[in-house]
């Protein structure tokens, strides 16, 4: 009986430790290509002057670093032309050292940017949401920017103003920050690309409470090493941090 006893407290002992180590260390792991990249040494930093939040996470050969212009709860958008927020990755597997970076580049579009230089008028919707579900049928050619081929599908109000657009075909060669004039309607409603399909993502903070941070995030970045025998872009998926220390910027 007093085996089974000691045994049962040693479980239990086990188990209260499991969750200790679970819920009150700092984090920070994600897919890198499918490889799960889990952060042995964890860290954010605030900016004093501007409140920008610098992530840092340090494994084995590798340095994960995500800087955010503000540390507010969100959603910060990479790859955009806002280069304060920007997630790099260095590995240096067999030393073989490679730099990757969520930089502007020309590419497909991935996305386009929620404020509208222009919403334009005359305008007819192709995209409709019923319950939740949004179907869009058919889509409208665009002019402008540096690359060609882009489409988009669209929102409008009842006067024929833009409200929201879809990516419907995303073209090449385009690049955070051009001018997208939208071919229909008046002609008059334009729009800017957000990011590209090399080089875009978000992380999504969703809680600072000034000491500890927790969120999310995704992202693909392009190599900035020009090593033509390792992959051209990065992956990371299904990212999250949880409960990483702040300390004031150095």
């Amino acid at each position: 009986m007093k085996k089974c006893i000691a045994l049962f407290l040693a479980v239990v002992s086990f188990v209260s430790c499991s969750e200790e180590v679970k819920f009150n260390n700092p984090g920070l792991q994600a897919y890198r290509d499918g490889v799960l990249f889990r952060g042995v040494d964890v860290k954010a930093y605030k900016s004093a002057s501007t409140g920008a939040i610098q992530l840092v996470g340090l494994a084995q050969d590798e340095e994960l670093t995500i800087d955010l212009s503000a540390g507010t709860a969100g959603t910060y958008y990479l790859g955009t032309i806002n280069t304060a927020t920007k997630a790099t990755y260095n590995s240096s597997f067999n030393a073989n050292l490679l730099r990757y970076e969520t930089a502007i580049v020309n590419g497909p579009v991935a996305d386009i940017a929620k404020n509208f230089p222009s919403a334009g008028s005359g305008y007819i919707p192709n995209c409709t949401t019923v319950s939740g579900t949004t179907t869009c049928n058919g889509s409208y050619p665009t002019t402008g920017g540096s690359g060609s081929g882009l489409t988009l599908s669209v929102f409008t109000n009842t006067a024929g103003a833009v409200t929201a657009v879809k990516v419907a075909s995303p073209g090449n060669n385009y690049k955070a920050g051009d001018l997208i004039t939208i071919v229909g309607g008046n002609n008059n409603a334009k729009v800017r690309v957000l990011n590209v399909e090399g080089s875009n993502g978000e992380v999504i903070i969703t809680e600072n409470n000034g000491n500890l941070i927790s969120g999310s995030f995704k992202f693909n970045a392009v190599q900035t090493t020009t090593d033509p025998t390792a992959n051209e872009i990065v992956n990371f998926q299904y990212g999250s941090f949880y409960k990483v220390p702040i300390y004031p910027a150095p």
